[in-house]
């Protein structure tokens, strides 16, 4: 969804948060309290088997929720000017793929491929989003770039999936321990 004007965007995350869970579980918009636990993941203040996650980049804003943890995250196509050494901090498969897109090595006069490199990011971070860690864990430490995320830091298993956001420029992926994620986002209410 995209924010209304004037409003912040963590504000309209929750604003969709709450009416999606009025939507789909009958929970008062009223009653949906948002707090954040001592890693800052947030959950329902009164319902500690429903699990949720919310993301926003520039004017859009996303959630997700389910019984099982969640996470989503999103990202505005834009340049970003570190991104050379971030993908140098990711997982070896994640870079070997990133490399292929540019052609080969990444040096300082490649390119940065922004959708490309938005994509993956959004994976790595709802997966770390998912298992509540957010940026604590090293970017290496796990591969985002198949369905099943390829990590040992979690007995269970976790899967991703993007999602493309029609004629917007941003990049969505959502990540839970449900294998059968939603295909399409319009399925969703976001």
């Amino acid at each position: 969804t995209r924010t209304l004007e004037g409003e912040e965007p963590s504000g309209a995350a929750r604003r969709l948060l709450a009416s999606a869970l009025e939507k789909e579980y009958g929970i008062p918009a009223a009653a949906v309290r948002v707090e954040t636990d001592e890693k800052g993941r947030p959950y329902l203040a009164g319902y500690p088997d429903l699990h949720i996650s919310i993301s926003h980049s520039g004017s859009y804003a996303a959630c997700a929720f389910g019984d099982k943890p969640v996470g989503v995250d999103m990202e505005m196509w834009k340049m970003h000017p570190k991104w050379r050494r971030i993908v140098d901090k990711m997982h070896p498969r994640e870079r070997e793929a990133i490399g292929r897109v540019c052609g080969g090595a990444i040096t300082e006069e490649t390119e940065e491929p922004v959708e490309v490199f938005c994509n993956l990011w959004v994976r790595k971070e709802s997966f770390l989003k998912a298992i509540g860690e957010g940026l604590r864990i090293p970017l290496d430490a796990f591969d985002a770039t198949e369905k099943k995320v390829r990590q040992e830091l979690r007995k269970e298993p976790y899967f991703i999936r993007n999602y493309r956001v029609e004629h917007e420029p941003v990049s969505v992926a959502v990540c839970s321990r449900e294998e059968q994620l939603p295909l399409d986002l319009c399925m969703q209410v976001w």
